[in-house]
């Protein structure tokens, strides 16, 4: 049984978040300050339902609100600063000094007229209020503001024009990826061509997507991507995007690579758009996919650069309209209050319950205040080199967990202390860089797996080498370069200076891991990586080497070792190897025959499934009945206070032919295997399907 309150694979918390102030050391005034600004801004954001809260830029408020508070002399001044930012949308909230504490007047939420006023207040299925992805189509994850009526837009970021093509003549050889495009006039949005080098195994290469090139003209306009395709290419993704509103035109897409002094083109079918429409998803025969939810692929001939036809991608949005209808029975009532002390001697009084009508929920806001509110937060420029962009993305981790985050009756963290330690930290930290440290040091408190910290300080570059820890000592496992005296096998003596296992030491604080396994497995890569053209240098056999980062991962993982297979027969097919790792469900239905006739399956599960665990169902004598194989909190209370219920969801795998759970069947897994993997386990283990190894 798994809780769960939002999709942690999606918590993705992107550092893009405003000029450097002089910060060196902070009062314990100031600390207080933005703690209580911290909590409120929770408690406003997801459990106060006025329209004006609604509306808000909660990511620019984070930073506008923390620079309002953080000079806050005394606990007097904080007070006044806490009501002037929070009236204008919250009009109804109070904040006050604890020697002012009063009954809060109720009557006061009562407009003098209730005729067609309803009851508003948040209800939560996990959390989706102003998450990424929070609209995506069948997601488990919901908030709703009960009784107001809205529109949600799941339309996808983007609208992705794709082709995959084979390496064959490309793998280690420089490229060009060439094509047109235009923006129709007045379109909101760019255009962005991509290329992506895939190595398998869901690793990636050579990547370039034109972030720093897009298209915003509306003539048509020659763009080029030039790179070099990675020895180990197993396939070579490509396309062009529309971001945002628009739409863009899309022709003549050319891919070459260079033999001597010459561009050989590669043929690409289809690459001028003339004999074949777009697919509409992946599972089409078309060369081309069109991919995002509320964007139109089609091939016209309007608008054209050369010849006759030409791509068409347009947004055309795909919006759905939320009637307000209550996720579960639970509910706030009328009067209910959050009534909190944000940090000593401050407290706050702001109701759960409005009643609202189409017009608006009561009491309304100052429109004057309101708009210059909304006016001074538009401003705020987001970068993590400015102070209060950082300590605005700490009270925005702060408080999605707090309020959400299900498993805390299991992680031994004090996350009140945390937050004060990283809005400390936040006024040391001078960079990106930094802040990103700080966020990962946040969140590896929480131990767990799912959360991640990226951001363009996410450096992938290693050395020539790979290590684990074997016996207490850290051994080299992979060399990439020939000419190195070192070998697998050797021990590191020192890294930088330090001893291995104080480098290790630093290096595990800074990553989110429930169990020992992946946090080994992600601490062998991330002590190794770095920003590209950087060094390390180790001790082996009391001698120094300074080794550069210019490597992938995955091209050192592959040197001199043998390429994974997706499957393989033995003994005359009497035992199977598959690779669940690599090896598609269509390529499994295949072999079904092969495998109904086996005597063994060796199912290889180190790493993370390909989609295939419709595997399981033939390995079921019964239909998997659980229906509470996910939990999801019902929350309408702040601090995970008497939280409502679960809702529940399952897998619900049916049994199917062949039944292949007869045969003597084993997974063989590692410390990789979390997330998907593990609930693919879970089935293995709790139904007693197979021998687990690792």
């Amino acid at each position: 049984m798994k809780k769960s309150t939002f999709n942690f694979i999606g918590l993705l918390i992107v550092i893009n978040c405003m000029p450097i102030l002089n910060a060196s050391s902070q009062s314990k005034q100031t600390v207080d300050n933005l703690t209580a600004f911290s909590k409120a801004y929770g408690y406003v954001k997801y459990f106060h339902p006025s329209d004006e809260a609604y509306a808000l830029d909660w990511n620019k408020f984070s930073a506008y609100g923390a620079k309002e508070v953080a000079n806050c002399k005394n606990n007097e001044e904080l007070v006044e600063a806490l009501n002037r930012l929070f009236a204008p949308i919250a009009p109804s909230a109070k904040f006050m000094l604890e020697a002012n504490r009063s009954a809060y007047n109720v009557e006061s939420l009562n407009p003098s007229k209730k005729m067609g006023y309803k009851e508003v207040y948040w209800q939560h299925n996990g959390v989706s209020f102003k998450m990424r992805y929070a609209n995506q189509r069948n997601s488990p994850y919901k908030s709703i503001r009960v009784n107001k009526r809205s529109e949600e837009d799941r339309s996808s970021a983007i609208g992705n024009l794709m082709t995959v093509v084979e390496p064959e003549n490309l793998a280690g050889k420089e490229f060009k990826y060439e094509g047109w495009a235009k923006l129709e006039p007045f379109s909101k949005g760019q255009g962005q061509f991509w290329i992506r080098v895939d190595l398998g195994r869901r690793k990636v290469g050579f990547f370039n997507n034109s972030k720093d090139n897009p298209v915003k003209e509306s003539q048509w306009t020659k763009f080029e991507i030039k790179g070099k395709v990675d020895s180990t290419a197993q396939g070579i993704s490509l396309g062009c995007f529309l971001v945002g509103k628009g739409t863009l035109y899309v022709d003549n897409i050319k891919l070459s690579y260079k033999d001597g002094d010459k561009w050989i083109e590669s043929p690409i079918k289809n690459s001028d758009f003339e004999i074949e429409e777009i697919n509409a998803d992946r599972n089409g025969k078309a060369k081309w996919n069109g991919i995002g939810n509320g964007y139109d692929f089609k091939i016209q001939s309007k608008e054209t650069y050369s010849e006759k036809k030409a791509v068409k991608i347009a947004y055309k949005g795909d919006v759905k309209v939320n009637k307000g209808e209550q996720l579960f029975e639970c509910q706030p009532a009328f009067g209910e209050l959050i009534e909190k002390e944000l940090t000593k001697g401050i407290w706050c009084q702001i109701p759960m319950v409005l009643l609202g009508n189409k017009s608006g929920t009561y009491p309304a806001s100052d429109k004057a205040e309101l708009d210059s509110l909304i006016a001074q937060v538009s401003k705020v420029k987001v970068t993590p080199d400015d102070l209060y962009s950082r300590i605005g993305n700490i009270v925005n981790t702060y408080n999605v967990f707090q309020h959400f985050y299900p498993y805390f009756d299991v992680v031994d963290v004090d996350w009140d202390r945390e937050l004060i330690s990283a809005i400390q930290q936040s006024f040391t930290d001078k960079n990106g860089a930094d802040h990103q440290n700080t966020l990962l040091t946040l969140t590896a408190k929480l131990k767990d797996g799912h959360i991640n910290v990226h951001s363009k300080y996410s450096y992938k570059h290693i050395p020539p080498i790979m290590w684990e820890w074997v016996e207490n000592k850290l051994v080299i496992t992979h060399v990439k370069e020939s000419n190195l005296s070192l070998k697998v096998g050797d021990v590191v003596e020192s890294i930088n200076g330090e001893t291995p296992s104080d480098y290790f030491t630093r290096v595990r604080a800074k990553i989110s891991a429930a169990n020992k396994g992946w946090l080994n497995y992600k601490a062998g890569y991330e002590s190794l990586s770095g920003e590209e053209g950087s060094t390390i240098t180790i001790r082996v056999n009391a001698k120094d080497y300074e080794l550069t980062r210019k490597y992938t991962k995955d091209e050192v993982l592959k040197a001199g070792t043998i390429a994974p297979r997706k499957y393989h027969f033995y003994n005359d097919s009497s035992i199977v190897y598959l690779n669940i790792d690599l090896i598609e469900m269509d390529t499994i239905n295949h072999f079904m025959p092969a495998l109904e006739k086996s005597k063994a399956i060796i199912c290889d599960l180190r790493g993370y499934p390909n989609g295939n665990h419709g595997l399981i169902n033939h390995l079921l004598k019964e239909n998997d009945t659980d229906s509470s194989w996910m939990l999801v909190p019902q929350i309408i209370y702040p601090d995970q206070s008497k939280i409502c219920g679960y809702k529940e969801h399952g897998w619900l795998i049916e049994a199917k032919e062949p039944y292949l759970g007869d045969k003597q069947i084993i997974f063989i897994t590692d410390g990789r295997a979390i997330s998907y993997a593990e609930s693919y386990l879970s089935f293995i283990e709790g139904y007693n399907l197979a021998t687990i190894v690792g």
